[in-house]
């Protein structure tokens, strides 16, 4: 007598189900999926040692009060409220922005009662593959912006640079 590959009752070989066939090869899908992931980063957390790390912050564009409130000394938070550092000097300078001409040119021209506040910022890292991770929470990178605040201001920032020691 020949076996058919699938029996009356939907059986494999008449042993085992095809559906028990399909969900098998999805639990071995995604049991090698989670052990080869690829891309995965050290944790920031545990025993890393931290280093100090200074980094500088743009404030573009701001009235000159607000910038005014922004003092050394100050406590740096994000906007969730995770502390990423202590101000340790800012440098306030007027504003400038590109102006489109009627030529289709650019020219920078200055914006009106604003202001770029410069902050230099102080904080304890830790190192990861190559990215610092401030107070071991809060991954710090060059070129992004961020919503941050201090006790009397929030605003939207941008890290221009980071210094390990």
């Amino acid at each position: 007598m020949k076996r058919k590959i699938i029996d009356d009752k939907g059986r494999l070989f008449g042993l085992i189900s095809f559906i028990d066939v399909i969900v098998l090869v999805v639990v071995i899908i995604l049991a090698a999926a989670v052990f080869f992931r690829p891309n995965v980063t050290g944790s920031p957390i545990g025993t890393t040692a931290t280093t100090s790390v200074t980094y500088t912050v743009i404030v573009p564009s701001i009235r000159l009060s607000t910038a005014e409130q922004i003092l050394p000394g100050d406590n740096l938070y994000t906007d969730m409220g995770t502390l990423i550092g202590n101000i340790t000097n800012i440098e306030i300078a007027d504003a400038y922005n590109q102006e489109p001409r009627a030529d289709g040119s650019f020219v920078m021209g200055r914006v009106h009662e604003r202001y770029d506040a410069t902050l230099t910022v102080e904080v304890q890292c830790s190192v990861s593959d190559g990215r610092y991770y401030a107070n071991k929470i809060f991954e710090l990178n060059a070129n992004s912006e961020y919503r941050l605040q201090t006790k009397y201001n929030i605003f939207t920032a941008i890290i221009e640079t980071i210094t390990v020691g």
